[in-house]
């Protein structure tokens, strides 16, 4: 089914959101390794970090992005057809929820010679994460997590409105 006009919003609105919880999960993943020694095997764990599939690579959309894209998909019939006010038609921002997880290779070598995982220089391999960072992270995931409820919820009365009419 097709959603189009300000229904659209509570689509982008829900894959913003669910992107955000995606992200608080790995941070909460990373902190919770961040301690982790390496297994038998010699196996570290790797940072991890959610990426945006749909810009090569690059993470999330960066506001000027977003309004250069508003602008080149406005319309003066945002609830009517595909086509524009030129009668060509316009292209449709995919919204669609494209992230994956990934690693971040790395470690730290902390001197800790008296470890019994230690090598013979006295080193301690250890995760790349760092937790103030991680929690950094965390309240930025936290704040857009809530910057889009509000969104939500601006569209919600909106749409309420609307139906009044």
């Amino acid at each position: 089914m097709k959603v189009g006009g300000i229904f659209s919003t509570f689509k982008t609105t829900l894959t913003g959101l669910s992107t955000q919880m995606k992200r608080m999960e790995v941070i909460a993943e990373n902190i919770a390794n961040a301690e982790k020694l390496p297994d038998e095997k010699g196996n570290v764990y790797h940072r991890k970090t959610v990426v945006d599939t749909n810009r090569s690579g690059k993470s999330g959309y960066r506001f000027g992005d977003q309004m250069s894209l508003k602008l080149r998909s406005s319309r003066t019939g945002h609830l009517g057809s595909e086509t524009g006010s030129t009668g060509v038609a316009t292209a449709k921002p995919d919204y669609s929820t494209a992230f994956k997880v990934v690693e971040v290779k790395g470690e730290k070598l902390i001197y800790n010679p008296g470890h019994p995982r230690a090598d013979e220089k006295g080193y301690v391999r250890m995760p790349n994460v760092n937790t103030v960072e991680e929690m950094v992270e965390m309240i930025a995931a936290s704040r857009s997590y809530e910057a889009n409820i509000s969104v939500l919820n601006a569209s919600k009365q909106m749409a309420k409105k609307a139906m009044e009419i």
